[in-house]
């Protein structure tokens, strides 16, 4: 079961930690972010302050009841015991290529790992919980100057331990754990925003009645778990709406789709499909269009294979695009770290939330459908991937 260890090597320049710095980790009992990896934590309202704003930007974009973000603690982590000099070697324990979505959330560190100049050892989980404990056994023996991990569950909390014993920083990226000093930042989409603010629309567009199927990734990962609470939370609100079903599709376009036919044979007038996937989303156009019945309302992540099926059969849907783009954020942030830079003990990845209306501006016809929406990187990076 052990991994195989690929290094990537680079070149020698520099980059600065970008973007909108600020929102929730989740709700519905979901972690709050970390203070730092125990080091000096000072408050920063002014993050607090954008927090908010996010949120009511995204909900007044949906024109979707104004929630406020869990309450939470965020603040600038002070990493000068971590400086030190380059070149770094930084561990990446990823989800590994499993899907689309994956291979692009892989590409995207690489390349900023070869603008930073920094040496990645990577291993690979396959999507698997266990694999990625070994995986994160078998780093720790490589002695990296820093770690980002993309946790598959809580079963790596031992090993983040192991790692902070060793005074090794760790950036926890698209991903949350519990509330633990064995890491110093989280690079995240909030879950809270993502489930709630599509459950709020799903309410909205069928009138605050009906009834909704959930469809959800891997069962016991971060993403699909804390987003799916934060969307039972809204639904529990509205008496009149009935949820018919959860399932779990691995986040996985064969699975997604057998899934989906499931769902159009047993729920034929369903009234919407809450999902947080574009996987699941695919499938559902694709399983009641098949079955020559009306395709209900979905919401998910944004492929371009999503928007090019949701364009070609006028589904009504909202998505917010988790970007695959998050994991070079992560990069940057432990690239500052090791510079003994402070950062922010949560980092939101910011990203536009939209709908059926706004598809034109989003979907790229010369691309592949396997390209995630709206895509960030180089179009050499994009050709070399075999996406545009």
């Amino acid at each position: 079961m052990h991994m195989n260890v690929a290094r990537w090597r680079v070149g020698v320049t520099a980059a600065a930690l970008l973007g909108l710095i600020g929102a929730a980790c989740s709700t519905a009992n979901a972690p709050t972010s970390s203070t730092g990896g125990n080091q000096s934590c000072k408050s920063a309202s002014s993050l607090q302050a954008q927090l908010v704003q996010t949120w009511h930007r995204d909900q007044a974009e949906l024109g979707v009841p104004q929630m406020a973000p869990p309450a939470q603690q965020i603040c600038m982590v002070d990493t000068s015991k971590f400086k030190k000099p380059g070149p770094y070697h930084i561990a990446f324990a990823s989800q590994g290529p499993t899907n689309s979505w994956a291979v692009e959330y892989d590409a995207a560190l690489k390349h900023e790992a070869q603008t930073l100049g920094i040496d990645v050892l990577y291993a690979s989980a396959n999507g698997d919980a266990a694999t990625q404990v070994q995986n994160l056994q078998d780093l720790l023996i490589q002695k990296p100057d820093a770690l980002v991990v993309t946790p598959m569950g809580s079963a790596i909390e031992g090993q983040l331990h192991r790692y902070a014993q060793q005074g090794i920083p760790v950036v926890v990226c698209t991903g949350q754990l519990s509330d633990t000093q064995d890491f110093v930042t989280t690079v995240n989409r909030s879950y809270a925003l993502q489930g709630s603010l599509w459950a709020e629309w799903v309410a909205k567009q069928i009138g605050y009645k009906g009834d909704v199927a959930m469809l959800s990734g891997i069962a016991g990962v971060p993403t699909a778990e804390y987003e799916y609470q934060a969307a039972k939370q809204v639904f529990a609100r509205y008496p009149n709406i009935h949820i018919v079903t959860h399932q779990y599709d691995d986040w996985s376009p064969t699975k997604a789709k057998q899934v989906a036919d499931t769902l159009a044979v047993n729920y034929p007038h369903l009234n919407a499909v809450w999902t947080d996937s574009g996987f699941s989303a695919i499938g559902v156009i694709q399983a009641y269009s098949a079955a020559h019945l009306p395709i209900p309302p979905v919401t998910g992540d944004t492929s371009n294979g999503f928007l090019r099926l949701a364009k070609q059969y006028n589904v009504t849907f909202a998505t917010s695009p988790y970007p695959p783009e998050q994991s070079a954020k992560c990069l940057d942030a432990a690239n500052q770290i090791l510079q003994g830079k402070s950062v922010p003990s949560y980092i939101e990845y910011d990203a536009p939330v939209f709908t059926n209306k706004d598809v034109d501006k989003y979907f790229r016809p010369q691309c592949s459908d396997s390209l995630w929406i709206p895509a960030q990187l180089p179009d050499s990076v994009l050709k070399s991937l075999n996406l545009c």
